[in-house]
């Protein structure tokens, strides 16, 4: 079930133009449905087409940007493994389940030149990106409701499909569906974003989600069951008389549960479906339709940190195995897993030397670890620069090459770790202190003299308090002139202007305090990533 755009049949290694992208809700374009349900799913009030539908409507999806998902470190990740991916800024994404377009809409904002198509199965949803994306004027972004079976052919293949949210939580025919559209529509370098919920560690989960709905079966109405099932899940949260590791597994899990968001609760620990797989049992799957494990999006999962007893069932084996053990050693609970065509020659693992043409900064963590107060973790170990760290932070959110980074450091490695400097950038980037980019980020550190913001967060300021930033990072910002301020920076404005237009939101202030107060945020939005050159 989708929209698809009138006019002549494409062949599916071409994309439409741009004008053909329509994105209208009047009903200017055609309907054509085609059920990819079973039968029993299809007359299942849990999971027909038309019970997802009621169940994101009733309680609204609060969806966000996901890094891990963006284009651009995708193609780092798949660059480290070996392939060759798509240039990021021509590129061709799919999205499917995308919601109201909150991951989707930033990418297409900040990469103009790239193609971006976004499904998913909710009118409301699909309403609502429909209306951001006019409101953005964006002309390369197109958004079709139904079925993902049902996505024109004449929208070609893609360099990049992201399912975030997507395969736990939909019947067993649309996980088909979704590997045989990537199956058929994955480039060959082509790489896919797939979050899922795992087992061993959703065998928890999974009894707390049984007790919950158990206990709300009888309730009607989301709100209703929403309220008891926190408040039932605080009450088993608090410890009883018994006390046993079992017990404490179990309470911190009800504990998480009552205290996570609406969307959260309702979306995943009281979905139905929700269907945690074994990590093998996904990679057969992706195999049966031409797809092969690439590596996690997340690089620390990557990192085997397992005890020698571990290590020794670790050593030997092909990488699904080693990969399933790992997830049993970990209890890991959640994968957000990076897929690539079977035919795509990859490594099993890193290569370090595909590091050096890459540009690399502070990561969004090391951050955070230094705002909070807490010492940095450093760049690496044995022989790694810890001692310069300073000069992450300093240029952050900014970068520099990878080539220039020995030069800035007056760094030589070690003799005695004969290791280069990219595979201790590498392990700094899998701890997490660093982040890698195939080029510059088109952002700045320090706002110039006609300040400016990404279109897409100067149009967030205007809706809400979330924003996103320019490494594709949600944030919350409270701060009502904040956001005034943010709205107002479209480059055309002077520090004395902007000033000026501030003056009436802080009532009672000298301009020259308003002024100060201005510099202020500006400094705070440079360091977020929020400003542009």
């Amino acid at each position: 079930m989708t929209n698809v755009p009138n006019g002549p049949t494409r062949s599916p290694s071409c994309y439409p133009a741009r004008s053909a992208w329509s994105n209208s809700s009047d009903g200017a374009e055609s309907t054509v449905e085609i059920p990819v349900q079973l039968a029993s799913e299809r007359t299942d009030p849990r999971t027909s087409n038309a019970a997802l539908v009621q169940k994101y409507d009733a309680v609204a999806y609060a969806a966000q940007s996901n890094a891990l998902s963006h284009p651009e470190h995708m193609a780092v990740v798949a660059t480290l493994f070996g392939l060759e991916p798509a240039d990021v800024a021509s590129c061709h994404v799919l999205e499917l389940g995308c919601s109201n377009g909150a991951n989707l809409l930033p990418m297409a904002a900040n990469l103009p030149e790239a193609h971006f198509v976004g499904c998913d199965l909710s009118p409301r949803a699909i309403a609502a990106a429909r209306r951001s994306l006019a409101e953005l004027g964006l002309d390369n972004v197109a958004f079709f409701q139904g079925d993902l079976s049902a996505l024109p052919e004449a929208m070609g293949e893609f360099d990049y499909v992201i399912a975030h949210g997507v395969y736990s939580w939909v019947p067993a025919s649309v996980r088909e569906a979704m590997f045989a559209l990537a199956g058929r529509r994955l480039k060959h370098d082509g790489v896919m974003f797939v979050s899922y919920n795992v087992y061993p560690g959703c065998h928890v989960r999974q009894a707390v989600w049984e007790v919950l709905r158990l206990h709300i079966e009888r309730i009607d109405g989301a709100p209703a069951r929403l309220e008891a099932a926190r408040a039932f899940a605080a009450a088993l949260a608090e410890p009883g008389a018994t006390q046993n590791p079992v017990d404490a597994l179990l309470r911190h899990e009800f504990k998480r549960v009552a205290q996570i968001t609406d969307s959260a609760l309702y979306h995943d620990d009281l979905a139905e479906p929700n269907d945690p797989v074994y990590f093998r049992e996904f990679a057969a799957h992706a195999a049966r339709h031409g797809l092969k494990f690439l590596a996690e999006a997340k690089l620390a999962m990557t990192q085997a940190d397992a005890s020698p007893s571990m290590q020794r069932f670790l050593a030997g084996r092909d990488r699904i195995e080693r990969e399933q053990l790992l997830d049993f050693a970990q209890l890991r609970r959640f994968r957000q897993s990076l897929l690539c065509r079977a035919d795509s020659a990859t490594g099993f693992a890193i290569a370090p030397e595909r590091v050096a043409p890459m540009w690399i900064g502070a990561s969004a963590q090391l951050l955070r670890t230094v705002a909070e107060g807490k010492p940095p973790v450093g760049a690496g170990q044995a022989g790694a620069p810890t001692s310069d760290e300073e000069w992450m932070l300093a240029i952050a959110p900014e970068t520099m090459p990878v080539s220039d980074v020995a030069a800035r450091l007056a760094w030589s490695p070690p003799a005695e770790t004969r290791r280069s400097l990219e595979a201790i950038l590498v392990d700094a980037c899998v701890q997490g202190s660093l982040r890698l980019s195939l080029r510059p980020p088109a952002l700045v550190a320090v706002a110039g003299d006609r300040p400016k913001a990404g279109s897409f967060a100067r149009w967030q300021a205007g809706h809400g308090v979330a924003v996103t930033n320019l490494q594709h990072e949600t944030m919350q910002v409270r701060d009502a002139n904040a956001l005034r301020l943010l709205a107002l920076l479209d480059g055309n404005r002077t520090r004395g202007e902007l000033t000026l237009a501030m003056v009436d939101a802080l009532p009672g202030w000298e301009r020259a305090a308003v002024a100060q107060r201005i510099d202020e945020y500006l400094a705070q939005f440079g360091k977020l990533a929020l400003l542009v050159a």
